[in-house]
């Protein structure tokens, strides 16, 4: 699948599962705005492709997750919850994410 296919497909669904080697194809060719370490779950990336915002992330269970995000507010306010998230990790909170929703 091209580039340009997986922030396709990313689009019409509330995320997508890639694979290693497309996550290659989407980090080279499009915009990382922003990159923050979880210390837990590898790094949550903003990206922009073609004037669109997405989120990359990695779930607990090794999954690489692509999804849509509306605005640069919507991005700094979901990346801010789940480093919140992974910080109460630390702490042994026991909670869990949901990263299908």
């Amino acid at each position: 699948m091209q580039t340009k296919e997986i922030f396709n497909k990313a689009l019409s669904t509330n995320f997508l599962i890639i694979e290693e080697e497309q996550l290659k194809s989407v980090l080279v060719n499009s915009e990382i705005l922003r990159v923050e370490d979880t210390h837990l779950s590898d790094f949550i990336r903003l990206i922009k492709f073609d004037g669109i915002l997405f989120i990359q992330e990695l779930s607990l269970k090794n999954e690489i997750i692509l999804r849509k995000i509306n605005s640069l507010a919507d991005a700094d306010k979901f990346i801010q919850e789940r480093l919140d998230f992974y910080e109460r990790k630390w702490d042994g909170c026991g909670c869990k994410i949901d990263y299908y929703e």
